[in-house]
């Protein structure tokens, strides 16, 4: 199955070779094989077989020099029906170079080079020929020159429509670039105005209440109490407040527990549990010796493991890898996933998983995967993202350990 692949991506990958090949291919057909309207089967003549090889040879540049071409094929053509008296498979060297002018050359160009390429091997076989009635080979030549220019033409147009649909579709892509981008960047200014809305005025009645306390604390202690009391009131209702912008941004689905610890890596083991508890299938493994990393590294630690085992549950085949590796001044994390025939098709292309910005294939509009990056670049970190060949979807982190750097 791989040498017929390869046969097949010969003409693109090696366009020259194939061409040769071709060439080669057509020489003996035209030199030793028979005509079948020759009843005695003679071959060509040495001045015959000497102009055919020639004629095939041409086309070995067919790519190159597609007009000079099908006008030398076509000459030699006629020469060679003239001195063999009739008939002859070195027609097929037109036929061939009429096809490759017709995909390279537009639609009235190849209908020209039709009606010239005929009018050699027409008089051609009109010289060697009872003039009428016309032999029926003419009549031949006429609609296998014609098949080879419509053949032609047809795949001229099939390739145009294609590269068409290619410049739609990354064109397409682009825009969802630019629009995901767009939003995430309204949505920034969306949460600092509201944050800013919500801790600017209490903020301001801390500190005048707090100035006030300040001065009153010595003069006069029940003031300053209850400025002090007035500080408290307004830090809770900076808490409550920043509470609610946040919940506000939360996934539907995540707990709120204001008292709990921020997650990290020693949670796991609690995370599979939740994930296999709905039917995902995790092989886990872990090397290197586990141990807390500081700062806000271990929550984003986690937060990438949830948010990639979200997309292996949603929208993979019930299958996960999850591999978690402590090195010395990092930690390596990578969650692999077969995808699901349905979104096998929206995967990101090579290109888009090289670049900086990259579409979420799950989420539509690509905050899942931009979150995920941008969390991991709040804390030093490298992500990529992208599609194996063999069909899985691949997430990998790296985060630096801070207190591994100063071991």
């Amino acid at each position: 199955m791989t040498g017929l692949s390869d046969l097949r991506a010969l003409p693109a990958r090696h366009p020259a070779v194939f061409d040769a090949l071709v060439a080669v291919g057509l020489m003996p057909i035209a030199v030793l094989l028979p005509d079948p309207d020759h009843p005695d089967g003679s071959s060509l003549s040495g001045a015959a077989t000497a102009i055919a090889i020639i004629t095939c040879a041409g086309l070995a540049l067919r790519r190159r020099w597609p007009g000079i071409v099908l006008a030398g094929t076509s000459v030699g053509a006629a020469v060679v029906i003239m001195l063999a008296g009739g008939a002859s498979w070195i027609v097929l060297t037109p036929v061939v170079a009429l096809y490759t002018f017709a995909v390279l050359r537009d639609r009235r160009s190849a209908v020209v080079a039709w009606a010239a390429s005929l009018v050699p091997v027409s008089a051609a076989v009109a010289l060697v020929t009872d003039p009428w009635p016309p032999d029926p080979a003419a009549f031949q030549y006429i609609s296998s020159f014609a098949v080879a220019t419509a053949v032609g033409v047809a795949v001229r147009s099939r390739r145009a429509f294609v590269v068409a649909v290619e410049e739609r579709a990354e064109r397409a892509e682009r825009m969802r670039e630019q629009e995901a981008a767009r939003r995430v960047a309204e949505e920034r200014l969306r949460i600092a105005r509201e944050l800013h809305d919500v801790v600017a005025h209490r903020v301001a009645i801390v500190n005048v209440q707090a100035s006030v306390a300040h001065h009153l604390v010595l003069v006069d202690p029940p003031a300053a109490l209850a400025a002090i009391e007035h500080v408290r009131e307004a830090g809770r209702a900076i808490l409550d407040e920043l509470g609610d912008v946040l919940n506000v941004l939360r996934q539907p689905d995540e707990a709120v527990n204001p008292h709990a610890p921020a997650p990290g890596l020693d949670e796991v083991h609690r995370l599979v549990a939740s994930f296999q508890s709905v039917g995902l299938s995790i092989r886990q493994s872990v090397s290197g010796s586990p141990r807390a990393v500081p700062g806000g590294a271990d929550l984003v630690a986690y937060r990438v493991l949830q948010e990639a085992l979200t997309n292996a549950h949603k929208h993979g085949t019930g299958q996960a890898t999850m591999t978690i590796c402590y090195e010395p001044v990092e930690i390596g994390l990578e969650v692999t996933n077969p995808v699901g025939a349905d979104r096998a098709a929206v995967l990101p292309s090579a290109a888009a998983a090289a670049s900086g910005f990259q579409t979420d294939p799950f989420g539509g509009a690509g905050f899942g995967l931009i979150g995920m990056r941008e969390r991991v670049a709040a804390v030093g970190g490298e992500m990529a993202a992208r599609q194996d060949p063999d069909g899985h979807f691949r997430v990998s982190v790296r985060l630096p350990d801070r207190a591994g750097v100063d071991r």
